[in-house]
């Protein structure tokens, strides 16, 4: 190998190795995604991310048991980003439910944030490393959804929720609103 290829392979990798290094980001400091989910009162919340490791867990399965260890490598491999993701505090999403609800059809959602500045910080660390009765008004099921974007402490922050009810946005919403009217007056 030549001189100047042996520069340009080192000029191409130390940008990688210093990209590896610790970033010092964890899932729960303060502007990681985790604490930026709402903490809703009467509701019970649980984090999404037994589902997710779940759903991953199934695929994964029925792909080794139908002899395709390509894409069960693959599975492997995206669970393993996810979760360096929500260990690094760049992603977090976490299913609600009303706590008291009596109704058929309860108030539920689910909301996600994504820390993009987290996102970009951590995507080489972890592609390389990984890791009673009621009237008929209450049984109708309303759905709602909403997306946006706001900056925290310097930080672009992306958010998604939905719900069963509009009442379930609207607090998702309120407090969104609140992180990107806290983040404006400091």
């Amino acid at each position: 190998m030549s001189l100047s290829r042996a520069v340009a392979l080192l000029a191409l990798l130390l940008p990688l190795l210093t990209a590896c290094g610790d970033t010092g980001n964890e899932a729960d400091d303060a502007k990681s995604a985790q604490r930026l989910l709402p903490n809703l009162a009467d509701y019970t919340a649980s984090d999404i991310d037994t589902t997710v490791d779940g759903a991953f867990a199934a695929v994964g399965g029925a792909a080794l048991m139908g002899g395709q260890l390509g894409l069960t490598a693959v599975v492997a491999k995206a669970e393993q980003i996810l979760q360096c993701f929500q260990d690094r505090g760049a992603l977090a999403a976490r299913w609600y439910q009303q706590s008291e609800s009596t109704l058929t059809a309860p108030k539920v959602g689910a909301a996600l944030v994504i820390n993009q500045s987290r996102v970009n910080q951590e995507l080489v660390n972890c592609a390389l490393g990984g890791q009673e009765s009621a009237s008929a008004q209450t049984f109708a099921i309303e759905p709602c959804a909403s997306a946006g974007s706001l900056t925290y402490e310097g930080d672009g922050i992306s958010y998604l929720y939905a719900g069963s009810h509009p009442d379930v946005c609207d607090v998702f919403q309120l407090h969104f609103d609140n992180l990107a009217a806290a983040s404006a007056d400091e």
